[in-house]
Formats: structure tokens, sequence, C-alpha cells
């Protein structure tokens, strides 16, 4: 691309927009269609069909074949992205387990971008993100984006949630880079949240290195970064403050797990995933 790119993600080779073309995915579509434009990056439209192998052959055969309305909601995808210009591919896969499908492909194709979609839950399930979304944020091979049915990433305020961790600083890296690259960006709130008071110099401290960071990256003068350290629960602080501050975009690093422990529900990352409503997630790896 020449000069500034105009979109939060920058330079991109290939997206994966992984969709189970429902109404819940439209802002995932939207965002990955308008990523894949600004990036010039190619889109590949992954939609996996489980099946389940206890199922005899016979009943296999009888439910083979992709519903129409499902082969019209790819197909219309794609066009939204080539009729621009732009290059876009459908997968179709059966597989017992989606998520997995989903990462076979993202590693089989280099994904550097997975965008999905995520169901809508009301009360505690809020909490709970859903099987596929929370394995894939798990085993990606690259950095994922859920984003949420009504959301519409502007790119002019980001939030960056960090506890000064190994994958915060990530997160934090890929805040400052945006704001190098996004010409719309024009504020980083870096936000860090303690469950105790008496942690707040701590806080402090990890805020006043991210300010550091953010002056040794040489920001144009139109981003404003700003930082806030408060007290409460950490999950539904980022929420709030992303939503008060009319931040579409949260960006939050994954932790360092491995094996079963890599899809367990209870992070702060993936609590934040469940609750946003309006903003995307972002989980850099």
């Amino acid at each position: 691309m020449l000069g500034t790119t105009t979109h939060l993600m920058g330079e991109l080779e290939s997206i994966m927009l992984a969709v189970d073309a429902s109404e819940q995915s439209k802002g995932a579509v939207q965002e990955a269609v308008v990523t894949a434009l600004e990036c010039e990056a190619k889109l590949y439209i992954l939609y996996v069909r489980e099946y389940y192998p206890e199922i005899p052959e016979s009943l296999i055969k009888a439910l083979e074949g992709i519903p129409n309305e499902v082969k019209e909601f790819l197909e219309n995808v794609k066009n939204m992205v080539t009729k621009e210009g732009g290059e876009a591919e459908i997968i179709l896969r059966d597989h017992p387990e989606v998520w997995k499908a989903i990462i076979e492909e993202a590693e089989k194709l280099k994904i550097e971008l997975i965008i999905m979609g995520k169901r809508g839950h009301t009360g505690l399930k809020k909490l709970f993100m859903g099987s596929v979304t929370e394995k894939v944020v798990g085993y990606a091979p690259c950095k994922v984006m859920v984003v949420p049915k009504n959301a519409v990433i502007h790119g002019e305020t980001i939030l960056v949630a960090t506890d000064g961790s190994y994958y915060a600083k990530k997160a934090e890296k890929e805040a400052l880079s945006m704001g190098k690259r996004c010409s719309t960006l024009k504020r980083i709130i870096a936000l860090s949240v303690t469950k105790k008071e008496e942690n707040l110099p701590k806080s402090s401290k990890i805020l006043e290195a991210f300010k550091e960071e953010a002056q040794k990256e040489k920001l144009p003068p139109r981003v404003k970064i700003e930082t806030l350290e408060v007290v409460g629960d950490p999950a539904n602080m980022i929420v709030k403050v992303a939503k008060d501050s009319r931040a579409d975009l949260i960006i939050m690093g994954e932790y360092g797990k491995t094996g079963i422990e890599k899809f367990i529900m209870g992070s702060t990352t993936e609590k934040v995933i469940g609750l946003s409503q309006k903003a995307a997630v972002l989980v850099v790896k």
C-alpha cells in the first residue's frame, strides 16, 4: 500500500472470516469486508458444517448439500469484496469440531487475522462466549477479532487493556502501531484495572511505562494518549470504560496457557469478549 493506511489493521495479505451465516455475523462480515479492501488482503470466507461421525452414512448422504440461503449468504459476502476490486474465496468444510477446522485452515493458509462474530447472550451467559470462539481464540496461530452483531469500528478511539504482563505488552505494541499507521485514529486509551486499591501505585507505574513507550514511538500529533487506572472487576471495568469513552475496539493480549487451559473459561480476555456488546475485541498473540 502507498502512504498511510486508513485502517487500524495495517498491511495484511490474508484474512479469514469464520462465519456461520447467521444474523449474529453481521458485524463480523462488515469488518472483514472493510479490512480486506482497505488492507488489500485476500479474504477467505470459511463456513464449517458440523457433522457427527456416529451418524449413519445413509443419513449423512440425506443431509448432503449446503442450504441455498447459506450459499446465497456466502456469495453475497464474496461479491461485496470482488465488486470493489478485492479478492475473496469461499471455503466449505465438513468437520466434527468447527473450531478445529478453523484452526486447520488458518494454519494451512497462513492467515494473519481471523474475524468472527459472537452469539448474543444475556445475564450470566454474557460471561461465556461460546465453545467455538473460545477455542479459536486459544489455539489460533494469529490475531483474532471478535465482533458483536451491531458493532461498527470507526477507528477514532481504541482502548488497550494492560496489566504490564508479557501478553499485555504485545497488546500495547499493537495499539501504538495502530496510532502510527492509521490516519483515522485520534485517541488511544490505556487502561489498567486492579481489584484492590492498594495496587493502584502498580497500575500507575504500568501506565507511566506505556506513556514512555508511546513517546519513543513518536506518534503523529493527531493521536492523543490517555491513561486511566481504576479499581474493580477487570472485565466489567474494561467494557464499561470502552462504552463510556466510545471506544469501538478493545485490544487485549491472550494469556500464556497450554493444553486444555487454552480454552477454559474465566480469564479477563474471555469475559470481556462475552460482555462487550458494542466494541469489537482484538486478541493479540
